[in-house]
């Protein structure tokens, strides 16, 4: 894998969201998303998948990460909702002057966008299964652009794009956003590093 960005681009095949903060922490994206501090947990991606998939009707004794004699893990992970089938499970970590966040199928950060901003910037990107684009772009609690590229909907909102990023169709609307992103920011978030245990936060 390569140690850009693009590579987000094709990791999730039901869809994703990839959410940029400038001089932040990942804790701290994750409380502005509405986190409790004490209920992020450090889990890898692994882990997460393996959550993510777990059955409805599953039992605790099916997740391979988790031994049962673990009470201690098992009581605050169930206190920070990842053993209740979480709706929505983010995963943040940090490179020089940014924390990053990175959502499989899901797109919670988008709502979040202007407090995801507050005193900074912040950038997003969502893709979904069905192939749908949009990106956005917020700066100190005010989102400037939230869009589909490459699909004009009035001369208003053609006004309000993310600053130096053009779509030119060439590829797909998420995979040029990750470039712009890693031109304009020389933003790199290493694929062994993603994999590692990053903090975490489960939401209903």
């Amino acid at each position: 894998m390569a140690n850009g960005l693009r590579w987000i681009s094709t990791a999730y095949d039901l869809g994703y969201t990839f959410t940029l903060c400038e001089g932040i922490g990942p804790r701290d994206l994750l409380v502005r998303m509405g986190a409790e501090p004490h209920h992020v947990h450090e889990l890898s991606d692994d882990v997460v998948a393996e959550l993510r998939m777990r059955p409805e009707d599953g039992h605790l004794s099916d997740l391979d990460f988790l031994g049962r004699e673990d009470e201690s893990l098992v009581a605050r992970l169930t206190a920070a909702g990842f053993l209740s089938h979480p709706g929505v499970l983010v995963r943040a970590g940090a490179v020089p002057g940014w924390a990053y966040a990175i959502e499989s199928i899901t797109s919670r950060a988008p709502d979040h966008l202007a407090a995801l901003s507050q005193g900074t910037r912040a950038y997003t990107v969502f893709r979904s299964v069905n192939g749908e684009h949009e990106v956005g772009y917020a700066v100190d609690g005010r989102v400037l652009a939230y869009y589909e590229p490459g699909v004009r909907h009035s001369a208003d909102a053609d006004e309000r794009r993310v600053p130096g990023f053009a779509y030119t169709g060439e590829e797909p609307p998420d995979a040029a956003f990750l470039r712009f992103l890693e031109s304009a920011h020389g933003i790199r978030v290493p694929w062994a590093d993603f994999q590692a245990p990053l903090p975490t936060a489960a939401f209903a």
